[in-house]
């Protein structure tokens, strides 16, 4: 007789014991890895809030910061001496040798390439990144915490080889997830950043989610569990023709930054590199004397847009002085991620919208988180993070317009050239990728590229 309460035992094909044995693994240290990242992007959050504080006390301009972390308290009164403000240019020029002109898109095409990238390269990209961000860089924070997250990830790869690879995920999302307060957002941002169209991979997507939701975890205990713009909407299917309309003006504003940056960078790519980051200065320097509200990277001027406190005559110039700083720092190659300039590019096109009447009579959050992740869709390529980033800071309510936006953004952006770059040498200061993930031909399942077949098309 089989003893009471046991059933039958059960052969397992051999190949499914062996992924059940390198999945309890591959789950824990994808956890500990995104702890790790976000205790380490916590930190580097901390200084980075401190050092900007110190630069609002010498240049007097303080940015004001997204709801999510601090509200929207901000200080201005200008420089105490006007000249003061001239410092930025060498600054910039100084900050330019800190990083190693290698983003996190140069870091992410070495990894599917199997190439390591020289030593120090990453903590260089990072204390790049976050010395210009904190010096009012109009690029996103999500630059330095995905390089953080990656490196990180890819140090316990190679500590732990036996995994197979997947933890330079698990930092990557990590890092991702915590710089937006969206978690799911952060995995899939990482998976489809390196995989071309709509294909996601399953065993890049599993450390991703764990990492991710385990870092947010961490850091969340430093800055809180509320999304990085908290914009609760509730729609209806009458707003889908508002969605439509709204792809299509996403769609333009994206491919207008995009390849106005391109078009700049091949007319200033004989300058040498710190030369182009000072004029990026030089604006920046501009901009602080005469129109403050552009310096930074705006996510907390999206949620002042969504108020009356603005007028459209003055949200259509801060669009605009935004616009033109964005496209001159993607010319120059500055040091930081596109993904939060193209949620605030989009989020202040929805807000401009709002205040028209006709098919865009909604209300001014609801057009605004819309707006931004179909910018983002388009720049980044990546439609699922960009519902999945409306999803989690405005609801699942948000969907309705978000998706027609976000799909039409998303096919009607050029695409970048897969090819371009990848037959180029490795990026050197004087000619350095962009910051925006270039999505070449299928790589490897892992970001250890470990042997085996691709993912069949599906």
């Amino acid at each position: 007789m089989r003893p009471s309460g046991r059933g039958p035992h059960l052969s397992l094909p051999p190949f499914w014991d062996e992924e059940v044995r390198q999945t309890g693994p591959l789950i824990l240290y994808s956890a500990f890895t995104g702890a790790l990242t976000g205790l380490s992007v916590a930190l580097l959050n901390l200084a980075l809030r401190a050092l900007a504080e110190g630069v609002g006390g010498l240049f007097g301009y303080l940015a004001p910061e997204p709801p999510g972390e601090g509200g929207l308290l901000q200080a201005f009164t200008g420089p105490g001496l006007w000249p003061l403000a001239f410092l930025l240019p060498p600054l910039y020029a100084l900050t330019s040798y800190l990083g190693t002109g290698q983003g996190l898109a140069a870091l992410l095409r070495r990894v599917r390439e199997g190439t390591p990238a020289p030593w120090l390269t990453h903590p260089r990209a990072v204390l790049g990144g976050a010395l210009q961000i904190a010096l009012y860089s109009p690029m996103g924070r999500e630059g330095p915490f995905g390089v953080l997250g990656l490196w990180l990830g890819l140090l316990l790869d190679r500590r732990f080889p036996r995994l197979g690879g997947g933890l330079a995920f698990a930092g990557l999302a990590a890092g991702l997830g915590t710089a937006f307060h969206a978690p799911v957002a952060g995995a899939l941002l990482a998976t489809e950043i390196l995989y071309r169209s709509l294909l996601l991979e399953a065993r890049a997507l599993t450390p991703a989610l764990i990492g991710a939701l385990s870092g947010f975890a961490v850091y969340g205990a430093f800055f809180g569990y509320e999304p990085l713009l908290p914009f609760p909407v509730s729609l209806d299917v009458a707003s889908l023709p508002a969605g439509l309309l709204l792809g299509v003006l996403a769609a333009a504003l994206a491919t207008l930054w995009t390849e106005g940056g391109k078009a700049l960078s091949a007319w200033l790519k004989p300058l040498p590199f710190p030369l182009r980051h000072a004029l990026l200065g030089l604006a920046l320097a501009l901009a602080l004397l005469f129109l403050p509200e552009a310096l930074g990277n705006g996510l907390g001027w999206v949620a002042v847009a969504t108020t009356p406190l603005l007028a459209p005559w003055a949200l259509l110039y801060l669009l605009l002085a935004k616009l033109l700083l964005l496209t001159l720092a993607v010319g120059v190659r500055a040091y930081g991620g596109p993904f939060t300039p193209a949620l605030v590019l989009g989020g202040l096109l929805g807000a401009l919208l709002s205040r028209l009447a006709g098919p865009f009579d909604l209300p001014a959050e609801a057009l605004a988180l819309a707006g931004g992740v179909a910018v983002l869709a388009g720049v980044a390529r990546a439609p699922f993070a960009s519902l999945a980033l409306a999803a989690e800071w405005g609801g699942y309510a948000s969907l309705p317009l978000a998706l027609p936006a976000v799909f039409l953004a998303y096919a009607l952006t050029p695409a970048h050239d897969p090819e371009e770059g990848l037959k180029e040498a490795p990026a050197t200061p004087e000619g350095s990728p962009s910051e925006t993930p270039p999505q070449s031909e299928r790589p490897p399942r892992g970001p250890e590229a470990a042997a085996g077949p691709e993912t069949p098309p599906g």
